[in-house]
């Protein structure tokens, strides 16, 4: 029950920051990063009826995009994600488009072969207020101890993504050299 009031109030928290993308440039600056823990876990079906789990992909870089077939700027933004998950999935970045409108699935199928989409895709929960959302393009980078490294709202151009990960990729590297660890969270790490 505790688990779900956190991933609701998460989800308020980023639909409330969402609702400005009209409005705001994207954010090409380092995110706020007053609280140093994990993000609360958010699980979500794939495309194909299986669930996806944030937590399960401590250790990796993971690029989250929130998008939907009618967006134009998620047009611009798709061929970028798909070229950096590329170049980047063998050095550890994991990227995830969550689809908004998930009800229409012939339409995502279209969509995902249009623009040879190599990375999973999410489905939002109908109904939910994440499925309800309008305000598309929005991007997470989540470090690989789960922490909100950065927060993209609205379009954003390949190299700053791309900047972004190889930032994170190279802390991480430096990291694991430093102190030997893995970047795979312990449970004393979570605490």
């Amino acid at each position: 029950m505790k688990h779900r009031k956190v991933i609701i109030l998460l989800v308020l928290l980023a639909l409330l920051t969402i609702g400005f993308a009209a409005v705001l440039p994207a954010q090409t600056g380092p995110a706020p990063r007053a609280v140093e823990k994990p993000l609360p876990n958010l699980s979500l079906p794939t495309l194909d009826g299986k669930k996806w789990n944030l937590n399960e992909q401590r250790g990796r870089i993971v690029l989250m995009n929130f998008w939907a077939t009618w967006c134009a700027p998620c047009r611009e933004e798709v061929p970028y994600l798909v070229n950096l998950y590329g170049k980047y999935k063998a050095s550890g970045l994991e990227v995830v488009g969550v689809t908004i409108d998930s009800e229409n699935t012939v339409q995502i199928n279209n969509f995902i072969k249009e623009f040879e989409m190599n990375y999973t895709i999410l489905l939002s929960v109908p109904g939910s207020l994440l499925s309800q959302q309008k305000a598309v393009p929005m991007s997470l980078l989540i470090d690989e101890k789960g922490i909100l490294a950065k927060k993209y709202v609205g379009a954003v151009k390949e190299s700053v993504f791309e900047q972004d990960i190889k930032d994170l990729l190279a802390k991480k590297s430096a990291g694991k050299n430093a102190g030997g660890k893995t970047g795979k969270a312990s449970e004393q790490d979570l605490k």
